[in-house]
């Protein structure tokens, strides 16, 4: 059954974890290109700015997943699943904007934590 994202909750575990985050994508050959990303908020959206390798990627399978590691002491990542909405041209210094749609979003329990908790929290 999927279930759909409380938007509300995605923007205030951004707002919890902060702006920068790992993105993953999919390169021609099956491999994972992983990246930084500086993400913002706009409505139900994610913006960010990507370079020539992850724009080739996304333009050919929009599937991405998104990941914040936690603070010091916190027990939880912050871990999203989307889409590539919209992906912008390249500019001069091939950096393009993309739109990201998400899909999916789940606090993950990091390994190995002496203390029980639930494994996952879905968003």
């Amino acid at each position: 059954m999927t279930r759909t994202v409380d938007f509300d909750d995605v923007r205030r575990r951004i707002v919890e974890f902060g702006d920068r985050a790992t993105m993953i994508t999919v390169t021609d050959d099956h491999r994972p290109h992983v990246v930084t990303a500086i993400i913002e908020i706009e409505g139900d959206r994610l913006l960010t700015t990507v370079g020539s390798r992850t724009h080739a990627n996304l333009a050919e399978r929009p599937s991405l997943t998104l990941t914040w590691m936690p603070s010091p002491g916190d027990d939880y990542q912050l871990i999203l699943d989307g889409h590539a909405e919209s992906v912008g041209q390249t500019d001069g210094k091939d950096v393009s904007e993309i739109t990201i749609a998400i899909d999916r979003g789940i606090l993950h329990r990091l390994a190995g934590l002496p203390t029980p908790g639930p494994s996952c929290i879905a968003l």
